[in-house]
């Protein structure tokens, strides 16, 4: 399937092609104001981000943004205030909350969408945004505190850097970055304990934030107390949150160290001296002072390619004794950790892991990485058998594929807020000493559930209604979060109605609105993806991103760099000519209204010419009357189609002007121009 050429991609080679990862597009960015607000009582944390989206272009626009949100949090609320009415959204199927928003835009009402499009990735839509108009959009989510020892921690994702690999994602729902730093609003309110800004300082409360940067909020002493909620169904939900105490058993774990190019960057902005991999062996060396002798481990490094460092019995049988015998376990962790390599090349993470656990007999696995990676099939590591644990290192860290294996195999994550990782790696092994707790099966209703999660205990209990529980902010919450831990136990049907009903935002399940009293806007509107900020700990280094993709010299740094060469050409036969290398050529979100009415102002001169020439055939012009399009439209719907499935505004110019169903006729003219790829016109667009 033919790929759009984005703006800017998630891609260290195609960095190093394009120069820079910038968006440098000349418009205005729409998204003006961002605040957060967090709300921190018994271990959980509920958190409401508000945006404000600005239109000052002068036609109805598109904003759309994919940010990264915490593996374990559940998004539960979405509300739009447009012109002074607060709206609410309701969860749909997925597929049908996306039909739903597509269906606005067709009719020309604003509309809200948000979808989870990998799990720990978000995307937020606003469709639809008249000129001179400001819609602010509130969405909440709802985790649950990690913890070290009795000390809680939150991390708010807001920004990460290059991505080694391609997610699978349409170009158009991708991350990226390049955006505009700028700050936001923080208000935090702890019930219980005390909280503190890991960089920077609340006042009363409050704090200005850069967006470059996550918000690292640690709360001490926080309360153990029972928490409660009102669930769909009416049912009082009881939510307890305590520390996880950990096991004593012996370790069986292989360490699996990322040692890719990434992990020369800075480690955080407190501590610019000290980079993600120099970070990860200092905590080990601490670590290596807890292990007991009884501990079994390996050792392994991947950048690339995967590498065996050595293991307790490669020690033992290899006659390394100290003065008084045999080496301790943790001083056979300080010899093998001097033969680890310096940070480069890629990160093969997904290789990697499937080695690992083909090479090494432990139980667990403990991945140490800054998780920058799109390079593992989850579903199938999953199927292998050992629970994966994380410890997640770097500012510009990403929780989403490595969260989501922790959470499919029983095991955890942690993230680290700064470069001191000694405590963040001592709860991780404390954590697999202990036996590993599958869930239970749900059949029914939910009554009981009991989770590990950030080294976390979390209880839910689903009883009968007391009432007047329903007043505390929190409890919507609660409820909502409690819900979250039942789906992976119930069957698909079962999930959906339940994430329906308590109106969560999952990979089965979006939250969507319409402004139906609005006025409708004219056309199709001009999508503008907002880039987040790159972040602040960014370190563009040329030797290191040239080494991260050795894999991707071809095809991908054609399509992230330099224009390719286009060649339109007549094919043997009357008539024929090869359109096939064009629409990659287009920019399909600056300005669709202009491409729907057949105007080729706004593109490449050559590929204007280009367009002209097939518009010029005999076929061509036939087919166009009898559709009631000029020869223009046809072609140009005609190339939307194949980027249909990496661009939504080109799935809507094609559907805008062919329609629903794609005759034979249009089938037979689609192939007589060298063209392929889906067809464009489904309502739902591109699909994940």
């Amino acid at each position: 399937m033919p790929a759009t050429r984005p703006k800017t991609k998630i891609d260290p080679l195609g960095a190093f092609a394009a120069g820079a990862f910038t968006v440098g597009d000349r418009r205005p960015v729409p998204l003006v104001a961002t605040r957060f607000d967090v709300d921190i009582a018994g271990g959980l944390a509920s958190v409401t981000t508000k945006r404000m989206f600005r239109n000052e272009e002068d036609e109805s626009i598109e904003a759309t943004i994919t940010f990264p949100v915490p593996v374990r949090a559940v998004l539960f609320d979405l509300e739009a205030r447009i012109d002074g009415r607060l709206l609410k959204a309701r969860a749909q199927r997925r597929k049908q909350a996306r039909e739903t928003y597509e269906d606005a835009i067709d009719r020309g009402k604003p509309a809200v969408l948000h979808e989870e499009v990998l799990r720990g990735v978000h995307m937020l839509s606003i469709a639809h945004i008249p000129p001179g108009a400001e819609i602010e959009v509130s969405s909440t989510w709802a985790a649950t505190l990690a913890f070290v020892d009795e000390q809680g921690s939150l991390r708010i994702p807001l920004t990460v850097g290059d991505i080694y690999g391609r997610s699978g994602l349409p170009d158009s729902d991708d991350l990226i970055h390049g955006g505009p730093s700028g700050q936001a609003d923080l208000t935090v309110r702890c019930r219980d304990g005390q909280v503190r800004l890991s960089d920077g300082r609340l006042e009363d409360g409050h704090a200005r934030v850069p967006l470059d940067a996550p918000i690292d909020l640690v709360v001490t002493g926080p309360a153990r107390e029972t928490l409660r909620g009102r669930a769909a169904d009416g049912r009082e939900v009881a939510l307890t949150i305590r520390p996880c105490v950990g096991g004593d058993g012996a370790l069986d774990v292989a360490f699996l160290i990322d040692h890719s190019g990434s992990m020369n960057e800075v480690c955080s902005g407190a501590s610019r001296g000290v980079t993600k991999h120099q970070a990860v062996i200092r905590g080990l060396r601490s670590l290596a002072r807890r292990l007991r002798d009884e501990d079994g481990f390996d050792l392994w490094e991947f950048d690339n390619q995967l590498a065996h460092v050595g293991s307790t019995a490669d020690t033992q049988r290899r006659g390394l004794f100290g003065l008084g015998g045999r080496l301790s376990a943790g001083e056979q962790m300080l010899r093998l950790l001097d033969r680890l390599k310096g940070p480069a090349g890629g990160t093969e993470i997904g290789a990697a892991l499937a080695g690992t656990i083909r090479g090494s007999n432990a139980r667990d696995i403990l991945v140490v990485t800054d998780g920058k990676s799109h390079a593992l099939d989850v579903q199938t590591l999953a199927r292998m058998g050992r629970r994966v644990h994380v410890v997640l290192v770097g500012e510009d860290s990403l929780e989403a594929n490595v969260g989501h294996l922790a959470a499919l195999t029983g095991g955890d994550i942690l993230v680290a807020a700064g470069a001191d990782l000694g405590e963040i790696l001592l709860a991780a092994v404390d954590s697999l000493r202990a036996p590993f707790e599958a869930p239970s099966r749900i059949e029914g209703r939910v009554q009981h559930l009991r989770v590990v999660r950030g080294n976390a205990v979390t209880e839910a209990d689903w009883r009968p209604a007391r009432g007047g529980d329903g007043e505390d902010p929190h409890a919507r919450a609660v409820a909502a979060f409690a819900a979250s831990l039942a789906l992976p136990c119930l069957d698909e049907d079962a999930a959906t109605a339940l994430a329906e009903a308590e109106g969560l935002v999952t990979h089965l399940t979006s939250l969507v609105l319409v402004d139906e009293a609005s006025k409708a806007q004219d056309g199709l509107p001009a999508t503008r993806k907002v880039a987040l900020p790159t972040p602040r700990t960014a370190g563009f280094q040329m030797d290191l991103q040239l080494s991260c993709a050795p894999s991707m010299l071809g095809e991908d740094r054609a399509e992230a760099g330099a224009t390719p060469v286009v060649a339109a050409y007549s094919a043997p036969g009357v008539g024929r000519i090869d359109l096939s290398r064009v629409a990659a050529r287009i920019d399909w979100d600056v300005a669709p209204n202009r491409l729907r009415a057949g105007d080729l102002s706004s593109l490449d001169r050559e590929v204007a010419r280009m367009i002209e020439q097939a518009a010029a055939l005999p076929e061509v012009i036939a087919l166009a009357n009898r559709l009631g399009v000029t020869p223009a439209q046809l072609v140009l719907a005609l190339l939307a189609r194949t980027c249909a499935g990496a661009n939504r505004s080109a799935t809507r110019l094609a559907r805008a002007i062919l329609g629903a169903r794609i005759s034979p006729e249009i089938e037979a003219l689609y192939a007589q121009l060298g063209l392929t790829g889906t067809s464009g016109t489904e309502r739902d667009g591109p699909t994940a």
